[in-house]
């Protein structure tokens, strides 16, 4: 396992404090383990629409099979490490379109849900740097409701969290296309 100061190096200079380190660490893997228990989930044919890599896919159909509790738990982690590997903001993006709307989504679409997953993942992680810097980007922001849909992300219990998550991608999704 990789040291913090190692990765502070990797990360932007404004992440200075260990905290905000390990707090962007944490909910990245969050989101991670959300997603590999999301994939282990779906049934043979809605794995095949979302083409994932084979790097990907195997670890996933691997952990369908699995009995046991905790030989899932193990092959959920493995899950995981595959998508750190792939690029999972994408997957994650297509997997949502896909249950919303029953359609993969076309490509434009999907760059632009990956760069929308992106922000909604440094804001939960970064907190008040990523939003300097979205606020930088986008002048017409309300910084006031984008903190407060921060706080809640991070001071929600586990029920309320997903919602307080889907509410931030919703005010940034909005924010990217139209501020």
């Amino acid at each position: 396992m990789r040291k913090l100061h190692e990765i502070a190096a990797d990360q932007d200079e404004d992440l200075t404090s260990r905290s905000d380190i390990k707090r962007a660490r944490k909910v990245k893997e969050e989101a991670l383990a959300r997603l590999a228990k999301e994939l282990v989930g779906l049934g043979e044919r809605t794995l095949a629409k979302l083409e994932l890599p084979e790097d990907v896919l195997d670890p996933v159909v691997d952990a369908q099979r699995i009995q046991s509790p905790i030989a899932l738990e193990r092959q959920l982690r493995v899950v995981r490490r595959a998508l750190r590997d792939a690029s999972w903001p994408e997957i994650r993006t297509r997997l949502d379109h896909l249950l919303e709307h029953g359609t993969l989504p076309k490509e434009r679409a999907a760059s632009g849900g990956t760069h929308e997953r992106e922000w909604v993942v440094r804001l939960m992680g970064e907190g008040q740097r990523a939003l300097e810097e979205l606020i930088a980007d986008h002048p017409t922001a309300d910084r006031k409701h984008l903190r407060q849909l921060i706080r809640n992300v991070q001071t929600s219990n586990v029920q309320r969290k997903k919602r307080a998550e889907e509410k931030l991608a919703a005010a940034v999704r909005f924010l990217l296309d139209h501020g």
